[in-house]
């Protein structure tokens, strides 16, 4: 439904055999956030607007502020893992030609499970503290957690 909007990149793209770089995986981290924050603003000037009827605007903004929450973590623990066990990358890995693959298999896609647990890992922001850390291993807590492995990919 959704992935006639991500950037394509095909099943046969191929491994370079490097892993993804901590300022690709930034800024596929970064692009990701993007589409959070649009939801967000959508929703705060929908309540705005509502804040101006009285009465009305009381309980519609409560119910938007609950919609609002189920959307964001909808997006953040669902679409996200859902893309990168579907299709092997989010948004942002997609443009930035990673792709998310289980540890040691880079021809193999994350399970749904997984992918959900890794993203409870780059929810924190210790996942690029550790990334950092790590260094040439280029292996983050979010990685660690699923036990998987971001690459880059030739297109």
């Amino acid at each position: 439904m959704l992935e006639a909007y991500l950037p394509p990149i095909p099943d046969d793209a191929v491994p370079t055999g490097q892993r993804g770089e901590l300022v690709d995986r930034l800024v596929a981290t970064l692009i990701d956030i993007v589409p959070a924050i649009i939801i967000a603003v959508a929703f705060w000037v929908i309540q705005m607007v509502l804040a101006f009827i009285p009465f009305l605007g009381c309980i519609a903004g409560c119910a938007l502020s609950l919609i609002h929450l189920v959307v964001q973590v909808a997006y953040t623990f669902y679409f996200i893992p859902y893309c990168v066990s579907k299709n092997g990358a989010s948004i942002g890995k997609k443009m930035q030609k990673l792709r998310v693959v289980p540890l040691g298999n880079p021809s193999g896609r994350l399970e749904l499970l997984p992918a959900i647990l890794r993203q409870f890992g780059n929810f924190f922001a210790l996942n690029l503290i550790v990334l950092a850390i790590k260094g040439d291993e280029r292996i983050s807590l979010s990685d660690m957690i699923a036990k998987s492995e971001v690459i880059k990919v030739d297109r």
